[in-house]
């Protein structure tokens, strides 16, 4: 079967928002949304896969399935922690008010009720979800402090002597037509018994806050969340996954900060609901899920996570650069007449004014110092993003541009930016027009 090799797929059928990522007993866990019985989204159960290294991975049996009255059409996406030597997964659990007629696994009117639970592992393998499932945040009923149906995606931490979760929500003003963007915060002793203690909303950055993220890299306090709505203009898709440098206070999630605080953290508009986690060596990790409207002709998979990525902070600017488990693999250069994109390959160039790059049809080029990645002749889908561009650059440029079975992500600048674009499979023909220091790596 046709797949991406360094980037994770489901095993069969539908994967979307990456869960639960965690380096725990010497093993990286990835989880994952999952409907395992189709190519499109359905009642969510979470998928595994383990890795010692994110680049191999190995397909583990389901780890989470609705089996409670509060998460029966549905374990939605959440977090993982390590307790006294425990794995402990927290999810949002769904319960349908109402299903559509004739699909049960469909919301009517996209109204169900939201709580928070989690499951305790004693190994990260095995997951009883009759026995050890708890419900730990019941659906919120006050419309002031949050939503009835959206709250969801619950990520904890340590901090000190506690525990601490933020979820994402949205709330309804009487004087506002449209809904505002709501973060609320949990704290336990015992990772457990959770009781609210903070919040933080802002109108006019989407209105939902789905996955969100916050954590500490060199001092500075980042955030990552999924805003619903983020554009209304008539860009699509509608949701996408911002980054920011906030103003965080940890112990007692005091919260604050603007909208000009954040920008796309993938320009290509095909990255969303990423999260982070530390590495076995100490960096602060993020994967993505990289959406795709259809599946391709005579694949049974849909869907994938993107490369991993360090998130650094330097001068005040936000990098997210490929993991350097990826990026050591291209220790093999070919020349421009051997590429055979069916395997992985990394182009390394500088660009200059007029520089331009074809990838089997994938263009990207450099003018007035601006780097546009055009997908249009090889991935021309409705309601995606066929062309993306980056704010103005210097008059030169470094890349990387990893290029992976239906996938190409470009790294710019050791990840001051970064584009990703789901493709068609390609062509093996590459054409370069005024480039400097070019070279084409394989594994």
């Amino acid at each position: 079967m046709n797949k991406p090799k360094l980037h994770l797929t489901s095993e069969r059928n539908w994967m979307n928002d990456p869960n639960g990522l965690i380096y725990y007993k010497g093993k990286y866990h990835a989880f994952y949304q999952h409907f395992p019985y189709a190519t499109q989204w359905g009642t969510m159960h979470w998928g595994h896969a383990v890795s010692d290294d994110m680049v191999n991975w190995t397909y583990e049996p389901i780890a989470l399935f609705p089996s409670k009255p509060y998460d029966k059409n549905g374990c939605f996406s959440g977090s993982a922690i390590e307790v006294d030597g425990d794995l402990y997964l927290y999810y949002t659990s769904v319960k349908y008010i109402e299903t559509e007629e004739d699909n049960t696994t469909v919301p009517k009117d996209n109204i169900f009720e939201s709580s928070q639970a989690m499951i305790i592992s004693k190994d990260g393998f095995n997951f009883d979800n009759f026995n050890d499932k708890s419900l730990i945040i019941p659906p919120i009923m006050d419309e002031k402090l949050g939503h009835y149906t959206h709250t969801r995606d619950p990520k904890v931490w340590k901090y000190k002597d506690n525990y601490y979760m933020i979820v994402g929500s949205k709330v309804k003003k009487a004087d506002q037509e449209e809904h505002t963007g709501k973060l609320l915060y949990y704290r336990s002793k015992d990772a457990k018994t959770w009781e609210y203690i903070n919040s933080f909303e802002l109108h006019g950055l989407g209105d939902m806050w789905e996955c969100p993220d916050i954590f500490n890299v060199n001092d500075n306090n980042i955030l990552v969340m999924s805003p619903e709505n983020y554009y209304t203009d008539g860009t699509y898709p509608t949701n996408n996954a911002v980054i920011g440098i906030v103003d965080f206070e940890e112990e007692s999630c005091n919260t604050k900060f603007d909208k000009d605080d954040f920008r796309l953290a993938d320009l290509g508009l095909d990255y969303y609901a990423p999260q982070t986690f530390i590495d076995k060596d100490g960096r602060r990790v993020q994967f993505g899920w990289l959406r795709m409207n259809k599946h391709f002709e005579n694949h049974t998979w849909l869907g994938m996570m993107s490369l991993p990525r360090v998130i650094e902070v330097k001068n005040k600017e936000i990098t997210t650069n490929v993991h350097p488990n990826i990026s050591s693999l291209f220790i093999k250069e070919i020349n421009i007449d051997n590429v055979d994109f069916s395997n992985p390959t990394c182009i390394k160039a500088t660009l200059k004014d007029n520089s331009k790059i074809s990838i089997g049809g994938y263009e990207i080029t450099f003018e007035n110092n601006i780097i546009t990645a055009n997908r249009t002749k090889v991935f021309n889908e409705e309601y995606v993003n066929l062309k993306a561009s980056t704010p103005k650059l210097e008059d030169e440029c470094n890349i990387e541009v990893y290029i992976d079975y239906g996938v190409i992500e470009t790294y710019i600048n050791k990840g001051q930016y970064v584009i990703s674009h789901i493709v068609n499979p390609l062509e093996n023909k590459l054409q370069i027009d005024n480039l400097s220091d070019f070279k084409i790596y394989t594994i």
